[in-house]
């Protein structure tokens, strides 16, 4: 009798210590048959919002048996970064495979990683090929709030109200860009009345003395005042025009000037000779005759040639430089 209570006690204690293995092996093993077995796990049980983890599947089966990749299903709360696979390699006589999938963190609170089923080709007995499929455990992850972690609450509190920061600097700014504006605008209206300017300016060249004198004898000429009557006018412009032409070619007051100051001025002036400094005698005193004493003159004589004449005798020669 007390065999038969201590062999039911014992067969009793078997049972349960083969029941707490298979236990055990069903929670860390999902469909751990033989020729294929699977695992899955994080490596961060207990993230926090934002941080990025990585989900993996490891799987062991025989070498003539080829496992497809897993069908990733994203669950809420995660968003997905990358995918990817390990080589394979030999463990135990079978072939270990590790597929991996990078999650971001994107809420907070009790998190579940869904069954992902995982397909394989398999043969049966008569080497021909079955298709089958594995599920994976599900995974619980438990996001932690930073809040929580920093043993900070999360009430929502009321919005403050604005808060204007004085900020001197920045009349200083519209100053500068006030000044900015004007000197852009004057800058503006200088360049256009400039080029207006310059479109109207004509270019200037300096003539000498005899260049001058003779370009105003022309023009005399041109006029005919002769012709018309108007004898006193015309010797007048010309002994104005004789006299500029001393002036700027001798360089002494000949049209402030009376014609015996000017003929008293040539006894000491060198630059001419006594035949040109007689030619500039004539040519004032037969135009203070017209002017002032009212002289009659022939209408076919012209007193201009004389001035052109000497002039051009007067004028010095170009000076050619030795080559």
């Amino acid at each position: 009798m007390v065999c038969q209570k201590n062999s039911s006690k014992y067969a009793l204690l078997f049972l349960l210590a083969y029941l707490f293995q298979l236990i055990n092996t069903t929670a860390a093993w999902t469909n751990a048959a033989d020729p294929v077995s699977i695992k899955t796990q994080v490596d961060i049980t207990q993230p926090t919002l934002g941080d990025i983890l990585i989900y993996s599947i490891r799987v062991n089966h025989d070498s003539d048996i080829v496992i497809h990749t897993p069908e990733y299903v994203i669950p809420e709360g995660f968003e997905k970064v990358g995918t990817g696979k390990k080589i394979p390699r030999k463990v135990n006589n079978q072939t270990a495979q590790e597929f991996w999938l990078k999650l971001r963190v994107d809420k907070t609170g009790l998190l579940t990683i869904p069954a992902i089923p995982l397909g394989f080709d398999a043969p049966d007995q008569n080497n021909k090929i079955v298709k089958g499929k594995i599920m994976t455990a599900e995974v619980n992850v438990d996001v932690q709030s930073l809040l929580q972690l920093e043993g900070k609450t999360s009430d929502i509190k009321d919005i403050k109200p604005i808060f204007y920061i004085k900020a001197p600097w920045v009349h200083y700014i519209w100053k500068a860009l006030g000044v900015l504006c004007l000197l852009a605008l004057a800058y503006f209206i200088w360049k256009n009345w400039q080029k207006k300017a310059d479109e109207k300016l004509e270019p200037l060249t300096l003539l000498t003395a005899e260049q001058k004198a003779l370009k105003e004898l022309q023009e005399l000429k041109s006029r005919e005042l002769m012709k018309l009557g108007l004898i006193r006018e015309h010797f007048f412009e010309l002994s104005e025009i004789f006299r500029r032409y001393m002036e700027n070619r001798y360089r002494f007051p000949a049209q402030e000037w009376t014609t015996e100051e000017i003929i008293s001025h040539f006894k000491g002036l060198s630059d001419l000779n006594e035949k040109q400094k007689l030619q500039a005698r004539t040519i004032l005193t037969e135009s203070d005759k017209v002017k002032f004493a009212k002289a009659e003159v022939e209408m076919n004589y012209d007193p201009i040639e004389p001035v052109i004449h000497f002039i051009k005798e007067a004028t010095p020669p170009i000076q050619q430089e030795p080559n």
